[in-house]
């Protein structure tokens, strides 16, 4: 018994189906300082594109756990599976991404006034 023609091309776009999933990984980008001295853990947030970038929520991110003595040490832009499925089934049209940073310690103060 032969397969017909169909059965082929379905057999072949589930096979290729199948292989662009499980290809498919997350990535991350780091930014670091010269002097790595983190003094907090990892606080995060899911930042969301809209319409192929043209809304941002939010638009800027306040990062309100680093006080004006301290900048941040280390910040991480991670878009993992999910975001990727999200992203590839509204075709674009929804786009999240997480974003981790640590807050840098404070100067230590020198000298006397």
């Amino acid at each position: 018994m032969s397969k017909s023609p169909m059965d082929l091309n379905r057999n072949s776009f589930i096979l290729v189906l199948c292989m662009a999933i499980s290809m498919q990984s997350c990535y991350h980008y780091r930014v670091l300082t010269t002097t790595t001295d983190p003094a907090t853990e990892y606080k995060k947030k899911v930042l969301w594109s809209y319409a192929w970038g043209i809304y941002n929520n939010p638009k800027t991110l306040k990062v309100d756990n680093c006080s004006l003595s301290n900048g941040i040490d280390e910040l991480r832009v991670t878009n993992g599976i999910g975001s990727i499925l999200i992203t590839v089934a509204t075709l674009g049209i929804v786009s999240p991404v997480t974003v981790e940073w640590k807050c840098h310690k404070p100067c230590q103060r020198s000298g006397g006034l």
